[in-house]
């Protein structure tokens, strides 16, 4: 059941990344996102990529624990 899950939310995150990279491009400045600047940056300056992938996840980790109490009512840091 975990594996399911779990290959469940890669292939989501590769579903949402193939969307975003072919209906809102890839323009610098204009609509380059974190995710296609981290897989553009992969290319050339690998350090960078992983700088950007970092940030993504802090903010991510910032965002889930800030919204903790609307799912998990009760529970306090």
């Amino acid at each position: 059941m975990c594996y399911n899950f779990r290959s469940g939310l890669v292939t989501r995150a590769l579903g949402e990344f193939g969307a975003t990279i072919t209906f809102a491009g890839s323009l610098p400045g204009v609509t380059r996102t974190l995710p296609i600047a981290s897989y553009l940056a992969m290319q050339s300056d690998p350090d960078e990529a992983i700088a950007l992938a970092l940030l993504l996840l802090a903010v991510s980790v910032i965002v889930l624990l800030g919204l903790r109490d609307r799912w998990l009512p009760g529970v306090r840091a």
